[in-house]
Protein backbone atom coordinates (compact mmCIF):
# COMPACT_ATOMS: atom_id res chain seq x y z
CA UNK A 1 0.00 0.00 0.00
CA UNK A 2 1.23 3.12 -0.83
CA UNK A 3 1.85 5.54 1.72
CA UNK A 4 0.28 9.15 2.43
CA UNK A 5 2.23 12.11 0.68
CA UNK A 6 3.68 14.55 3.09
CA UNK A 7 2.04 17.54 1.29
CA UNK A 8 -1.27 15.31 1.98
CA UNK A 9 -0.80 14.44 5.58
CA UNK A 10 -0.22 18.17 6.56
CA UNK A 11 -3.41 19.14 4.61
CA UNK A 12 -5.46 16.37 6.25
CA UNK A 13 -4.19 18.04 9.34
CA UNK A 14 -4.99 21.49 8.64
CA UNK A 15 -9.03 21.00 8.14
CA UNK A 16 -8.65 18.71 11.10
CA UNK A 17 -7.54 21.49 13.01
CA UNK A 18 -9.73 24.51 11.31
CA UNK A 19 -13.11 21.98 11.80
CA UNK A 20 -11.43 21.74 16.05
CA UNK A 21 -11.60 25.23 16.26
CA UNK A 22 -14.68 25.85 13.93
CA UNK A 23 -17.97 27.02 15.50
CA UNK A 24 -21.00 24.55 15.49
CA UNK A 25 -22.25 26.15 12.66
CA UNK A 26 -19.31 25.67 10.15
CA UNK A 27 -18.80 21.69 11.07
CA UNK A 28 -20.92 20.19 8.45
CA UNK A 29 -19.46 22.71 6.20
CA UNK A 30 -15.58 21.90 7.40
CA UNK A 31 -16.39 18.10 7.57
CA UNK A 32 -17.87 18.06 3.68
CA UNK A 33 -14.35 20.12 2.56
CA UNK A 34 -12.25 17.46 4.13
CA UNK A 35 -14.09 14.40 2.29
CA UNK A 36 -14.28 16.27 -0.41
CA UNK A 37 -10.05 16.47 -0.13
CA UNK A 38 -10.12 12.70 -0.98
CA UNK A 39 -11.22 13.13 -4.71
CA UNK A 40 -8.65 16.33 -5.19
CA UNK A 41 -5.94 15.05 -7.82
CA UNK A 42 -2.30 15.80 -6.49
CA UNK A 43 -0.63 16.37 -3.09
CA UNK A 44 0.11 19.95 -3.50
CA UNK A 45 -3.51 20.72 -4.94
CA UNK A 46 -4.70 19.29 -2.11
CA UNK A 47 -2.75 21.36 -0.09
CA UNK A 48 -3.64 24.34 -1.44
CA UNK A 49 -7.02 23.11 -1.01
CA UNK A 50 -6.86 22.58 2.82
CA UNK A 51 -5.34 25.86 3.12
CA UNK A 52 -8.62 27.82 1.51
CA UNK A 53 -10.93 25.73 3.55
CA UNK A 54 -8.84 25.78 6.85
CA UNK A 55 -8.44 29.76 6.22
CA UNK A 56 -12.14 29.96 5.89
CA UNK A 57 -12.94 28.33 8.96
CA UNK A 58 -10.11 30.09 11.04
CA UNK A 59 -12.16 33.50 10.04
CA UNK A 60 -15.45 31.88 11.37
CA UNK A 61 -13.43 31.12 14.34
CA UNK A 62 -12.71 34.24 14.58
CA UNK A 63 -15.41 36.10 14.21
CA UNK A 64 -17.56 34.13 16.49
CA UNK A 65 -14.96 35.03 19.09
CA UNK A 66 -14.82 38.78 18.83
CA UNK A 67 -18.64 38.99 17.82
CA UNK A 68 -20.71 35.62 19.40
CA UNK A 69 -23.69 36.73 18.53
CA UNK A 70 -23.21 36.50 14.60
CA UNK A 71 -22.53 32.37 14.99
CA UNK A 72 -25.52 31.90 17.75
CA UNK A 73 -28.03 30.77 14.91
CA UNK A 74 -27.04 27.56 13.00
CA UNK A 75 -25.88 27.22 9.46
CA UNK A 76 -28.55 24.65 7.86
CA UNK A 77 -26.42 24.33 4.70
CA UNK A 78 -23.06 25.32 3.48
CA UNK A 79 -24.93 27.24 0.52
CA UNK A 80 -25.31 30.06 3.10
CA UNK A 81 -21.91 29.58 4.58
CA UNK A 82 -20.78 30.52 0.92
CA UNK A 83 -23.39 33.08 0.95
CA UNK A 84 -21.85 35.19 3.85
CA UNK A 85 -18.17 34.71 2.23
CA UNK A 86 -19.05 36.61 -0.74
CA UNK A 87 -19.86 39.70 1.04
CA UNK A 88 -17.00 39.49 3.49
CA UNK A 89 -14.35 38.76 0.30
CA UNK A 90 -16.40 42.17 -1.33
CA UNK A 91 -15.19 44.21 1.40
CA UNK A 92 -12.26 42.89 1.82
CA UNK A 93 -11.64 43.81 -1.80
CA UNK A 94 -12.71 46.98 -1.60
CA UNK A 95 -10.68 47.97 1.60
CA UNK A 96 -7.68 46.74 -0.43
CA UNK A 97 -8.45 48.45 -3.00
CA UNK A 98 -8.98 51.21 -1.00
CA UNK A 99 -5.31 51.27 0.61
CA UNK A 100 -3.64 50.50 -2.52
CA UNK A 101 -5.45 53.45 -4.22
CA UNK A 102 -4.38 55.83 -0.92
CA UNK A 103 -1.12 54.33 -1.13
CA UNK A 104 -0.46 55.55 -4.95
CA UNK A 105 -2.42 58.89 -4.44
CA UNK A 106 0.92 59.78 -2.40
CA UNK A 107 2.86 59.23 -5.41
CA UNK A 108 1.35 62.74 -6.71
CA UNK A 109 2.71 64.54 -4.49
CA UNK A 110 6.52 66.08 -4.96
CA UNK A 111 7.05 66.11 -1.40
CA UNK A 112 6.63 62.19 -1.14
CA UNK A 113 8.02 61.34 -4.52
CA UNK A 114 11.40 62.65 -3.53
CA UNK A 115 11.01 61.10 0.15
CA UNK A 116 11.09 57.98 -1.83
CA UNK A 117 13.87 58.62 -3.69
CA UNK A 118 15.80 59.65 -0.41
CA UNK A 119 14.62 56.08 1.19
CA UNK A 120 16.15 54.36 -1.96
CA UNK A 121 19.75 55.95 -1.45
CA UNK A 122 20.73 52.85 0.81
CA UNK A 123 20.36 50.81 -2.01
CA UNK A 124 23.23 52.28 -4.06
CA UNK A 125 26.09 51.22 -2.31
CA UNK A 126 24.95 47.88 -2.33
CA UNK A 127 24.51 47.76 -5.99
CA UNK A 128 28.00 49.79 -6.70
CA UNK A 129 29.81 48.43 -3.38
CA UNK A 130 33.37 49.54 -5.52
CA UNK A 131 32.40 53.66 -5.56
CA UNK A 132 31.41 53.75 -2.13
CA UNK A 133 34.51 55.74 -1.33
CA UNK A 134 35.07 57.31 -4.58
CA UNK A 135 33.08 60.49 -3.23
CA UNK A 136 28.57 61.40 -4.02
CA UNK A 137 27.45 58.58 -5.65
CA UNK A 138 27.58 59.05 -9.84
CA UNK A 139 24.03 60.81 -11.00
CA UNK A 140 22.63 60.68 -14.47
CA UNK A 141 20.97 64.20 -13.77
CA UNK A 142 24.39 65.30 -12.15
CA UNK A 143 26.29 64.64 -15.73
CA UNK A 144 23.56 66.15 -17.93
CA UNK A 145 23.68 69.13 -16.04
CA UNK A 146 27.74 69.06 -16.77
CA UNK A 147 26.37 68.89 -20.51
CA UNK A 148 24.04 71.55 -20.40
CA UNK A 149 26.83 73.72 -18.87
CA UNK A 150 29.09 73.22 -21.03
CA UNK A 151 27.21 73.75 -24.08
CA UNK A 152 26.39 77.16 -22.52
CA UNK A 153 29.42 77.98 -21.09
CA UNK A 154 27.93 78.79 -17.55
CA UNK A 155 30.70 79.26 -15.86
CA UNK A 156 28.83 79.02 -12.55
CA UNK A 157 26.62 76.16 -13.38
CA UNK A 158 30.41 74.52 -14.45
CA UNK A 159 31.44 75.36 -10.77
CA UNK A 160 28.57 73.81 -9.87
CA UNK A 161 28.98 70.34 -11.25
CA UNK A 162 32.86 70.64 -10.42
CA UNK A 163 32.27 71.21 -6.56
CA UNK A 164 30.35 67.76 -6.01
CA UNK A 165 31.53 65.74 -9.16
CA UNK A 166 32.61 62.11 -8.19
CA UNK A 167 35.49 62.10 -10.59
CA UNK A 168 38.55 63.78 -10.02
CA UNK A 169 39.76 64.51 -12.76
CA UNK A 170 36.93 66.09 -14.08
CA UNK A 171 36.47 67.94 -11.26
CA UNK A 172 39.42 69.57 -11.87
CA UNK A 173 38.80 70.12 -15.97
CA UNK A 174 35.38 71.27 -15.33
CA UNK A 175 36.77 74.46 -12.72
CA UNK A 176 39.52 74.96 -14.68
CA UNK A 177 36.55 75.73 -17.83
CA UNK A 178 34.98 77.63 -15.39
CA UNK A 179 37.42 79.91 -14.28
CA UNK A 180 38.23 80.07 -17.91
CA UNK A 181 34.96 81.43 -19.11
CA UNK A 182 34.61 83.74 -15.54
CA UNK A 183 37.75 84.16 -13.56
CA UNK A 184 35.86 85.86 -10.51
CA UNK A 185 34.97 81.98 -10.26
CA UNK A 186 38.80 81.38 -9.28
CA UNK A 187 37.96 80.25 -5.27
CA UNK A 188 36.58 77.53 -6.55
CA UNK A 189 40.12 76.47 -6.71
CA UNK A 190 40.55 76.29 -3.47
CA UNK A 191 37.19 73.91 -2.67
CA UNK A 192 38.38 71.58 -4.97
CA UNK A 193 41.85 71.77 -3.79
CA UNK A 194 40.69 70.82 -0.61
CA UNK A 195 40.03 67.90 -1.44
CA UNK A 196 41.81 66.85 -3.99
CA UNK A 197 45.68 67.31 -4.31
CA UNK A 198 47.00 65.10 -6.70
CA UNK A 199 46.65 66.82 -10.38
CA UNK A 200 49.10 68.32 -12.63
CA UNK A 201 47.37 71.86 -12.14
CA UNK A 202 47.87 72.26 -8.26
CA UNK A 203 51.03 74.31 -8.07
CA UNK A 204 49.62 77.05 -10.35
CA UNK A 205 46.21 76.67 -8.99
CA UNK A 206 47.75 77.67 -5.58
CA UNK A 207 49.58 80.56 -7.02
CA UNK A 208 46.37 82.17 -8.98
CA UNK A 209 44.85 81.49 -5.37
CA UNK A 210 47.34 83.61 -3.43
CA UNK A 211 47.05 86.27 -6.11
CA UNK A 212 43.21 86.09 -5.89
CA UNK A 213 43.02 86.33 -2.19
CA UNK A 214 46.02 87.14 -0.38
CA UNK A 215 45.01 87.37 3.01
CA UNK A 216 43.80 84.09 2.95
CA UNK A 217 45.65 81.11 5.12
CA UNK A 218 43.65 78.33 2.84
CA UNK A 219 46.14 77.99 0.24
CA UNK A 220 48.78 77.65 2.69
CA UNK A 221 47.12 74.72 4.38
CA UNK A 222 46.33 73.25 1.06
CA UNK A 223 50.12 73.29 0.32
CA UNK A 224 50.85 71.33 3.59
CA UNK A 225 48.34 68.80 3.14
CA UNK A 226 49.86 68.09 -0.08
CA UNK A 227 53.54 67.52 1.50
CA UNK A 228 51.78 65.58 4.45
CA UNK A 229 50.33 63.32 1.76
CA UNK A 230 53.72 63.28 -0.41
CA UNK A 231 54.87 61.72 2.94
CA UNK A 232 52.84 58.70 1.92
CA UNK A 233 54.88 55.73 0.65
CA UNK A 234 53.47 53.10 -1.55
CA UNK A 235 54.07 49.30 -0.80
CA UNK A 236 53.14 46.35 -2.68
CA UNK A 237 52.46 44.26 0.58
CA UNK A 238 50.70 46.84 3.21
CA UNK A 239 50.40 46.16 6.71
CA UNK A 240 47.21 44.65 8.11
CA UNK A 241 44.48 47.58 8.60
CA UNK A 242 45.48 49.60 5.82
CA UNK A 243 44.40 50.95 2.57
CA UNK A 244 46.51 48.34 -0.08
CA UNK A 245 49.67 49.66 -1.58
CA UNK A 246 49.18 52.70 0.92
CA UNK A 247 50.54 53.27 4.59
CA UNK A 248 51.36 56.36 6.90
CA UNK A 249 54.88 56.85 7.60
CA UNK A 250 55.43 59.39 10.67
CA UNK A 251 55.51 63.26 8.63
CA UNK A 252 58.66 65.42 9.37
CA UNK A 253 56.61 68.55 10.65
CA UNK A 254 59.95 70.15 11.18
CA UNK A 255 60.51 70.48 6.94
CA UNK A 256 61.42 73.79 5.66
CA UNK A 257 58.55 73.82 2.86
CA UNK A 258 55.99 72.48 5.50
CA UNK A 259 57.56 75.20 8.14
CA UNK A 260 56.90 77.77 5.44
CA UNK A 261 53.37 76.86 4.37
CA UNK A 262 52.12 77.09 8.34
CA UNK A 263 53.95 80.01 9.19
CA UNK A 264 52.42 82.07 6.48
CA UNK A 265 48.94 80.55 7.66
CA UNK A 266 49.54 81.09 11.00
CA UNK A 267 50.12 84.71 10.23
CA UNK A 268 47.18 85.33 7.71
CA UNK A 269 45.17 87.80 8.81
CA UNK A 270 41.38 85.48 7.70
CA UNK A 271 40.52 82.33 6.94
CA UNK A 272 38.12 81.79 4.38
CA UNK A 273 36.88 78.29 2.84
CA UNK A 274 34.65 79.75 0.70
CA UNK A 275 31.47 77.24 1.52
CA UNK A 276 29.27 80.79 1.84
CA UNK A 277 29.99 80.83 -2.18
CA UNK A 278 29.15 77.99 -2.26
CA UNK A 279 25.81 77.70 -1.28
CA UNK A 280 25.08 81.04 -2.79
CA UNK A 281 26.10 79.51 -6.12
CA UNK A 282 23.66 76.18 -5.34
CA UNK A 283 20.62 78.49 -4.96
CA UNK A 284 20.89 79.99 -8.16
CA UNK A 285 22.11 76.79 -10.02
CA UNK A 286 19.21 74.95 -8.07
CA UNK A 287 16.32 77.84 -9.08
CA UNK A 288 18.06 78.23 -12.94
CA UNK A 289 18.29 74.40 -13.74
CA UNK A 290 15.10 73.37 -11.77
CA UNK A 291 17.14 70.21 -9.81
CA UNK A 292 15.49 68.92 -6.78
CA UNK A 293 17.45 66.16 -6.15
CA UNK A 294 18.75 66.65 -2.61
CA UNK A 295 21.98 64.83 -2.40
CA UNK A 296 23.52 66.39 -5.67
CA UNK A 297 23.04 69.79 -3.93
CA UNK A 298 23.54 69.40 0.24
CA UNK A 299 26.97 67.97 0.29
CA UNK A 300 28.81 67.69 3.35
CA UNK A 301 30.61 70.87 3.99
CA UNK A 302 26.66 71.91 5.24
CA UNK A 303 27.37 68.85 8.27
CA UNK A 304 30.62 68.08 9.42
CA UNK A 305 33.02 69.05 7.20
CA UNK A 306 34.52 72.57 7.19
CA UNK A 307 35.97 73.16 4.27
CA UNK A 308 39.33 72.66 5.09
CA UNK A 309 41.62 69.95 3.91
CA UNK A 310 41.37 66.98 5.84
CA UNK A 311 45.00 67.61 7.72
CA UNK A 312 44.52 71.25 8.13
CA UNK A 313 43.46 70.68 11.94
CA UNK A 314 45.81 68.48 12.74
CA UNK A 315 48.80 70.44 11.27
CA UNK A 316 47.46 73.74 13.13
CA UNK A 317 47.26 72.24 16.28
CA UNK A 318 51.01 70.86 16.10
CA UNK A 319 52.21 74.03 14.75
CA UNK A 320 50.15 75.85 17.81
CA UNK A 321 51.72 73.29 19.81
CA UNK A 322 55.44 74.40 18.90
CA UNK A 323 54.52 78.32 19.22
CA UNK A 324 53.01 77.69 22.18
CA UNK A 325 56.39 75.54 24.03
CA UNK A 326 58.33 78.46 21.99
CA UNK A 327 56.48 80.99 24.41
CA UNK A 328 56.88 78.71 27.53
CA UNK A 329 60.75 78.66 26.87
CA UNK A 330 60.42 82.56 26.47
CA UNK A 331 58.75 82.19 29.78
CA UNK A 332 60.91 80.35 31.52
CA UNK A 333 64.23 82.83 30.89
CA UNK A 334 62.00 85.88 32.40
CA UNK A 335 61.03 86.88 28.76
CA UNK A 336 57.32 87.49 29.74
CA UNK A 337 56.78 90.16 26.78
CA UNK A 338 57.99 87.41 24.32
CA UNK A 339 55.71 84.98 25.81
CA UNK A 340 52.54 87.33 26.35
CA UNK A 341 53.25 87.49 22.07
CA UNK A 342 53.10 84.18 21.56
CA UNK A 343 50.35 83.07 23.38
CA UNK A 344 48.28 85.67 22.05
CA UNK A 345 49.04 84.73 18.42
CA UNK A 346 47.68 81.39 19.19
CA UNK A 347 44.92 82.33 21.10
CA UNK A 348 43.87 84.26 17.75
CA UNK A 349 44.98 81.26 15.29
CA UNK A 350 43.05 79.51 17.13
CA UNK A 351 39.95 81.76 17.19
CA UNK A 352 40.01 82.05 13.31
CA UNK A 353 40.19 78.25 12.88
CA UNK A 354 37.36 78.13 15.36
CA UNK A 355 35.48 80.19 13.31
CA UNK A 356 35.85 78.52 10.23
CA UNK A 357 34.82 74.79 12.04
CA UNK A 358 38.11 73.60 12.37
CA UNK A 359 38.11 70.16 14.59
CA UNK A 360 40.85 69.67 17.49
CA UNK A 361 42.46 73.40 17.87
CA UNK A 362 40.58 74.46 20.65
CA UNK A 363 42.62 71.94 22.80
CA UNK A 364 45.67 74.58 22.07
CA UNK A 365 43.47 77.30 22.33
CA UNK A 366 42.47 76.84 25.80
CA UNK A 367 46.26 76.01 26.66
CA UNK A 368 46.90 79.50 25.17
CA UNK A 369 44.18 81.03 27.50
CA UNK A 370 45.36 79.45 30.67
CA UNK A 371 48.79 80.80 30.14
CA UNK A 372 47.75 84.21 29.23
CA UNK A 373 45.32 83.75 32.64
CA UNK A 374 48.78 83.03 34.31
CA UNK A 375 50.77 85.85 32.93
CA UNK A 376 47.61 88.33 33.64
CA UNK A 377 47.64 86.41 37.18
CA UNK A 378 51.15 87.28 37.71
CA UNK A 379 51.20 90.82 36.64
CA UNK A 380 48.04 92.09 38.96
CA UNK A 381 45.50 92.36 36.12
CA UNK A 382 42.92 90.23 37.34
CA UNK A 383 39.81 91.17 35.48
CA UNK A 384 42.08 90.08 32.20
CA UNK A 385 43.16 87.17 34.24
CA UNK A 386 39.36 86.53 34.52
CA UNK A 387 38.50 87.21 31.08
CA UNK A 388 41.22 84.26 29.91
CA UNK A 389 39.90 81.89 32.20
CA UNK A 390 36.37 82.23 31.28
CA UNK A 391 38.19 81.88 27.30
CA UNK A 392 39.74 78.93 28.23
CA UNK A 393 36.53 77.31 29.59
CA UNK A 394 34.87 78.23 26.41
CA UNK A 395 36.84 76.61 24.46
CA UNK A 396 37.02 73.28 26.73
CA UNK A 397 33.41 73.70 26.52
CA UNK A 398 33.23 74.08 22.90
CA UNK A 399 35.69 70.91 22.35
CA UNK A 400 33.05 68.85 24.42
CA UNK A 401 30.37 69.91 22.16
CA UNK A 402 32.22 68.99 19.04
CA UNK A 403 32.98 65.43 20.15
CA UNK A 404 29.56 64.46 21.19
CA UNK A 405 28.22 66.00 17.78
CA UNK A 406 30.57 64.08 15.73
CA UNK A 407 29.88 61.02 18.04
CA UNK A 408 26.25 61.37 17.37
CA UNK A 409 27.01 61.94 13.37
CA UNK A 410 28.64 58.81 13.63
CA UNK A 411 26.54 56.28 15.62
CA UNK A 412 23.19 57.78 14.14
CA UNK A 413 22.33 59.21 17.81
CA UNK A 414 20.36 62.46 17.27
CA UNK A 415 17.32 62.74 15.98
CA UNK A 416 18.01 62.80 12.44
CA UNK A 417 19.94 59.06 12.53
CA UNK A 418 16.57 58.24 13.75
CA UNK A 419 14.37 59.80 11.25
CA UNK A 420 16.62 58.24 8.82
CA UNK A 421 16.30 54.87 10.17
CA UNK A 422 11.95 55.27 10.16
CA UNK A 423 12.64 56.75 6.33
CA UNK A 424 14.81 53.51 5.05
CA UNK A 425 12.50 50.68 6.94
CA UNK A 426 9.38 52.32 5.76
CA UNK A 427 10.91 52.44 2.09
CA UNK A 428 11.47 48.60 2.04
CA UNK A 429 8.31 47.97 3.93
CA UNK A 430 6.84 50.14 1.32
CA UNK A 431 8.72 47.78 -1.54
CA UNK A 432 7.61 44.71 0.09
CA UNK A 433 4.05 45.76 0.52
CA UNK A 434 3.70 46.19 -3.30
CA UNK A 435 5.77 43.03 -4.09
CA UNK A 436 3.17 41.14 -1.83
CA UNK A 437 0.44 43.17 -3.91
CA UNK A 438 2.03 42.02 -7.24
CA UNK A 439 2.70 38.22 -6.15
CA UNK A 440 -1.28 37.93 -4.85
CA UNK A 441 -2.54 39.81 -8.19
CA UNK A 442 -0.64 37.46 -10.31
CA UNK A 443 -1.10 33.91 -8.35
CA UNK A 444 -5.37 34.97 -8.74
CA UNK A 445 -4.77 35.80 -12.82
CA UNK A 446 -2.59 32.26 -13.06
CA UNK A 447 -5.57 30.22 -10.89
CA UNK A 448 -8.07 31.85 -13.04
CA UNK A 449 -6.72 31.68 -16.31
CA UNK A 450 -8.45 35.07 -17.10
CA UNK A 451 -8.08 38.73 -16.62
CA UNK A 452 -11.70 39.25 -16.38
CA UNK A 453 -12.80 40.60 -12.90
CA UNK A 454 -16.06 38.37 -12.84
CA UNK A 455 -14.08 35.30 -13.54
CA UNK A 456 -11.59 35.55 -10.67
CA UNK A 457 -12.09 34.20 -7.00
CA UNK A 458 -9.16 35.06 -4.61
CA UNK A 459 -8.68 32.16 -2.37
CA UNK A 460 -9.05 33.29 1.70
CA UNK A 461 -5.04 33.06 1.76
CA UNK A 462 -4.66 35.22 -1.31
CA UNK A 463 -6.97 38.48 0.18
CA UNK A 464 -5.20 37.93 3.58
CA UNK A 465 -1.78 38.46 2.57
CA UNK A 466 -3.54 41.26 -0.27
CA UNK A 467 -4.92 42.60 2.64
CA UNK A 468 -1.85 42.72 5.06
CA UNK A 469 0.02 44.23 1.83
CA UNK A 470 -2.31 46.70 1.32
CA UNK A 471 -2.03 48.14 4.63
CA UNK A 472 1.73 48.15 4.56
CA UNK A 473 1.62 50.26 1.58
CA UNK A 474 -0.52 52.40 2.92
CA UNK A 475 1.01 53.30 6.66
CA UNK A 476 4.69 53.12 4.86
CA UNK A 477 3.61 55.49 3.05
CA UNK A 478 2.04 57.84 5.59
CA UNK A 479 5.55 57.22 7.76
CA UNK A 480 7.64 57.73 4.39
CA UNK A 481 5.80 61.41 4.23
CA UNK A 482 5.83 62.56 7.34
CA UNK A 483 9.17 61.57 8.82
CA UNK A 484 10.67 63.72 5.14
CA UNK A 485 8.32 66.35 5.35
CA UNK A 486 10.26 68.38 7.92
CA UNK A 487 12.96 68.08 6.11
CA UNK A 488 11.57 68.65 2.41
CA UNK A 489 10.56 72.27 3.94
CA UNK A 490 14.16 73.05 5.06
CA UNK A 491 15.03 72.42 1.49
CA UNK A 492 12.32 74.63 -0.38
CA UNK A 493 13.33 77.20 2.54
CA UNK A 494 16.45 77.11 1.23
CA UNK A 495 15.84 77.22 -2.10
CA UNK A 496 13.75 79.65 -1.81
CA UNK A 497 14.42 82.11 0.23
CA UNK A 498 18.11 81.29 1.38
CA UNK A 499 17.37 80.39 5.14
CA UNK A 500 19.85 78.42 5.86
CA UNK A 501 18.52 77.05 9.42
CA UNK A 502 18.52 73.50 9.60
CA UNK A 503 20.86 72.75 6.92
CA UNK A 504 23.24 70.73 8.83
CA UNK A 505 20.18 68.58 10.32
CA UNK A 506 19.15 67.96 6.62
CA UNK A 507 22.87 66.90 5.69
CA UNK A 508 23.23 64.75 8.43
CA UNK A 509 19.43 63.32 7.75
CA UNK A 510 20.69 62.78 4.63
CA UNK A 511 24.17 61.04 4.60
CA UNK A 512 22.55 58.71 7.28
CA UNK A 513 19.81 57.56 4.64
CA UNK A 514 22.77 56.20 2.44
CA UNK A 515 23.75 53.74 5.15
CA UNK A 516 22.15 50.50 4.43
CA UNK A 517 19.96 49.36 6.59
CA UNK A 518 21.91 46.85 9.20
CA UNK A 519 24.92 48.82 8.90
CA UNK A 520 25.77 51.09 12.00
CA UNK A 521 27.85 53.58 10.08
CA UNK A 522 29.81 54.30 7.08
CA UNK A 523 32.90 51.94 8.02
CA UNK A 524 30.06 49.03 8.24
CA UNK A 525 28.96 49.18 4.70
CA UNK A 526 30.65 46.78 4.08
CA UNK A 527 29.25 44.15 6.26
CA UNK A 528 25.93 44.95 5.39
CA UNK A 529 26.29 44.15 1.79
CA UNK A 530 27.39 40.94 2.29
CA UNK A 531 24.51 40.19 4.72
CA UNK A 532 21.91 41.30 1.94
CA UNK A 533 23.72 39.34 -0.77
CA UNK A 534 24.24 36.60 1.52
CA UNK A 535 20.79 36.30 2.41
CA UNK A 536 19.66 36.89 -1.46
CA UNK A 537 21.83 33.89 -2.40
CA UNK A 538 20.32 31.51 0.47
CA UNK A 539 16.79 32.62 -0.20
CA UNK A 540 17.52 31.76 -4.40
CA UNK A 541 19.15 28.40 -2.96
CA UNK A 542 16.03 27.51 -0.89
CA UNK A 543 13.97 28.24 -3.88
CA UNK A 544 15.92 25.88 -6.09
CA UNK A 545 15.58 23.13 -3.72
CA UNK A 546 11.58 23.68 -3.42
CA UNK A 547 11.53 23.76 -7.11
CA UNK A 548 14.05 20.45 -7.57
CA UNK A 549 11.97 18.53 -4.42
CA UNK A 550 8.30 19.50 -6.31
CA UNK A 551 9.75 18.25 -9.48
CA UNK A 552 11.05 15.11 -7.71
CA UNK A 553 7.45 14.86 -6.09
CA UNK A 554 5.53 14.99 -9.74
CA UNK A 555 7.54 12.78 -11.08
CA UNK A 556 6.88 10.04 -8.10
CA UNK A 557 3.19 10.55 -8.83
CA UNK A 558 2.93 10.33 -12.43
CA UNK A 559 5.43 7.06 -11.96
CA UNK A 560 2.98 4.20 -10.81
CA UNK A 561 0.15 5.61 -13.16
CA UNK A 562 2.10 5.32 -16.07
Amino acid sequence: MKPVAFPRTLAILLLRFGIWIAPRDTLDWGRGILSELNHVEGNWSALIWAVGGAGVLAKHAMLALILPGSHRRTVASAGELFAKEIPMRKATLTAIAACVAASLLFFAGPVFRQAFQVSLAQWHDVVHINQRWQGPRPDSELGASAKKAEQDHDAEALAFVAVRHWDPSESVRLAEEAVHVDPSLTWVYGVIAAQYSSFPQFDRWVSDLEKYDPQNALPYFIVAEKLDIDALVHRTSPPSGFVRGITFEPRNHQSAAWQTAMAAAFLSPKLDTYLDRVKALDRKILQRYHVDDPFQVLTDEYSWWSGLPSYSSQDSSLYAQSILEAGEALEARGDRQGALKRYSAVARFGQMMGSAGAFGIERVDQQAYQRLASLSEQGGNKEQAQLYTELAYRADQMRKAQMISLRNSFSGGDISGWNAFLLRVSGIVLLFSFGVLLACALGIIVRGKSLWPTTLRPSPVTLALGFIGAIGALLSSAVLYAGYRPYAEIFQRFVSKGDESGLSQLSNFLGATQVPLGASSYLGVYDAVFRFWGIVTGACALALLIAVFRHFQHRRSVAPSA
